[in-house]
């Protein structure tokens, strides 16, 4: 098979209809304004000040750290299916996914607009490219739901004292178990090759024709042993970049608390942000925070401040994607009023 070059066409994709756009960010102002009445802000504020800049900044550098390494891995689940796709390219749709995660709901929403310009930049094999973004984001989130569960256990007994975090470490484990279990079931029955798409029009023809493509992506992952191994290293070493971000932000706050509990937390955390039913997880992030942290012993302050730098931290490199999504949409108009011009 030859493998297809890929040209990005950077233009806007679909919006989402305003109300539920309105709805989430509603959600969001809401859950902001009930942890806004009970924490003491200028103790916020202290604590922000009293950061250490050093520790500050490597958080920030770490942050963007696990863009190249997933761009990195995006390429290989291309490859493939026989799709090239070069590091510059998948590196810019990654920052440019991490925009678009900062100002539409959930914190996966990015995807799903890689998923627009992925289709657009594989013509006739649009479906097959859209299906290489979700098996990507499948394979990071099995990756994390595992390694989560598997510091939870081995932490357990001191989780087992308080009850709060018990209950979340034991909310993880059946998430992780039925995502497990439900995997080889759904690869089973799509290796059978059919999905059918009922009806006879155009739109029906062009669904079952997308339904072909990913049955065909299916198979060739199926037996691509090498890169699915390589794909979870380099999931493993995202989520390690994560760690050190998490880390970095421990020590320039001078928390005080054991490091495996925080990236336990952050795991249960970032599922509950995977929901999109909040702008960016803004809300959701900083009420799961102050609950489960403070049920190990830190402030309601320390736990709302170590959100806010953790967003803040990736909203530097959401806006870095925000300046590269205008750059290339720019190149990318000029190029086609160039091309209309000489035509």
């Amino acid at each position: 098979m030859e493998r297809e070059e890929a040209s990005v066409s950077w233009r806007v994709p679909q919006r989402s209809s305003a109300w539920k756009w309105t709805a989430r960010a509603a959600v969001s102002a809401i859950l902001l304004g009930w942890i806004a009445t009970r924490v003491n802000w200028r103790e916020i504020g202290k604590l922000a000040a009293a950061a250490r800049p050093v520790w500050l900044g490597m958080a920030v550098l770490f942050a963007g750290l696990s863009t190249p390494i997933t761009s990195v891995r995006w390429r290989i689940l291309l490859q493939v299916l026989d799709l090239s796709l070069s590091f510059r390219q998948a590196l810019a749709l990654g920052f440019v996914g991490k925009f678009f995660n900062a100002i539409l709901p959930g914190s996966t929403s990015g995807d799903f607009v890689r998923i627009f310009y992925a289709t657009r930049a594989f013509p006739g094999k649009g479906a097959m490219a859209g299906f290489s973004v979700l098996y990507d984001r499948f394979l990071e989130g099995v990756v994390l739901l595992v390694l989560g569960s598997l510091l939870a256990a081995a932490f357990y007994p001191e989780l087992d004292s308080r009850p709060v975090l018990r209950n979340a470490a034991g909310a993880l484990f059946l998430l992780t178990l039925a995502t497990l279990a439900v995997v080889p079931i759904l690869l089973h029955y799509l290796a059978r090759g059919r999905l059918w798409m009922p009806g006879h029009g155009k739109t029906a023809v062009r669904v079952q024709r997308a339904l072909e493509e990913v049955l065909t992506a299916v198979a060739l992952y199926r037996k691509a042993a090498r890169a699915n191994a390589q794909a979870v290293v380099l999931s493993v070493l995202a989520h390690a970049s994560s760690a050190a971000l998490l880390w970095a932000l421990m020590q320039g706050l001078r928390l005080e608390l054991p490091f495996w509990l925080l990236v336990t937390t952050m795991v249960v955390v970032n599922v509950a942000v995977a929901l999109p039913v909040s702008i960016s997880g803004l809300g959701i992030r900083e009420g799961a925070l102050l609950y489960l942290l403070g049920s190990f012993g830190v402030s309601r302050e320390e736990a709302v401040a170590f959100s806010l730098l953790l967003f803040a931290a990736g909203l530097f490199w959401s806006l870095f994607g925000g300046i590269v999504y205008l750059y290339y949409r720019s190149v990318s108009s000029e190029e086609e009023n160039g091309r209309f011009r000489h035509s």
